[in-house]
């Protein structure tokens, strides 16, 4: 059921589960006597939202009257929706949902236990702009994240315009185009977010291989696959990858590099970082 209109009876029924759990003094408004039903009127939710009370009514009852994405912001900002509401609702109404950018990104003690964790699997997290915000040990001996500051944190500027680290690309054409395409698909989400808009002149004025991808406006999700490192000491290392997303709608991701049980890239990891072995 992808086809909106398909879906109104579903968008119905969320609307009014959701303005049933809202007690009116919980949004500052009046309990009233006499309430045939638990939780919040239409026409109060019509208030909070700052739209009109028929309009509202249509869209509960799952009429197919048209619903902006600003629309939709303001009703689930007056029922209160979390995050994962939010994104339902905008499911349901067969809009995108936009993102605001959030100031400042951050990877909590739980998430770095988890990469420390992984080691010797190479494992980091990247915000939603591919800035990187937090590493394991061997992650940090493959990318070299500590010593790097400012846009050399940054996994496209520094794929397009760094070209430096302590293991090279085995196939760096393959990686830069599946990394154009998925940034592609990112920057999309965050029209608004001058940092994007910034990163992405940035690298078609200074990098032909960018700027020559950019052009193809190729767009990727998220992949699982092959990466090949080739070590100045170990020589080649083939590594699956993968990634996940942590909770919020901050886009931010867990990149995990794993290396086949009982393959050479395996015990080339254990030497890689040898204290994140036998810590």
């Amino acid at each position: 059921m992808n086809n909106p209109i398909e879906r109104r009876p579903e968008l119905s029924d969320f609307l009014r589960t959701r303005r049933a759990k809202i007690m009116p003094s919980d949004v500052g408004l009046a309990d009233g006597a006499r309430r045939r039903t638990p939780g919040l009127r239409r026409e109060e939710v019509a208030l909070l939202a700052n739209i009109g009370t028929t309009w509202y009514t249509r869209l509960e009852q799952g009429l197919p009257i048209n619903v902006s994405a600003d629309v939709l912001a303001s009703i689930a900002r007056a029922l209160r929706l979390t995050s994962d509401e939010r994104r339902h609702l905008y499911l349901l109404a067969g809009l995108a949902l936009s993102f605001a950018p959030q100031d400042e990104e951050r990877v909590s003690e739980l998430v770095q236990r988890v990469l420390d964790s992984l080691d010797p699997s190479p494992a980091y997290v990247r915000g939603r702009r591919w800035d990187v915000l937090a590493w394991n040990r061997s992650a940090n001996a493959l990318y070299d994240f500590s010593s790097q500051t400012g846009p050399a944190r940054n996994m496209v500027w520094r794929l397009f315009r760094h070209h430096t680290m302590p293991c090279k690309l085995g196939d760096p054409e393959a990686t830069m185009r599946r990394c154009a395409a998925q940034f592609r698909a990112i920057a999309a989400k965050y029209p608004s977010d001058p940092a994007f808009v910034e990163l992405i002149d940035d690298l078609r004025a200074n990098s032909l291989d960018f700027k020559r991808l950019w052009a193809e406006h190729d767009v990727l999700g998220s992949t699982d696959g092959l990466k090949q490192f080739i070590h100045p000491e170990l020589g080649q290392m083939i590594l699956d990858y993968t990634s996940f997303d942590l909770p919020g709608d901050n886009d931010m991701r867990m990149n995990v590099l794993t290396a086949e049980p009982g393959s050479e890239t395996e015990r080339k990891l254990k030497l890689l970082t040898p204290a994140a072995v036998t810590a």
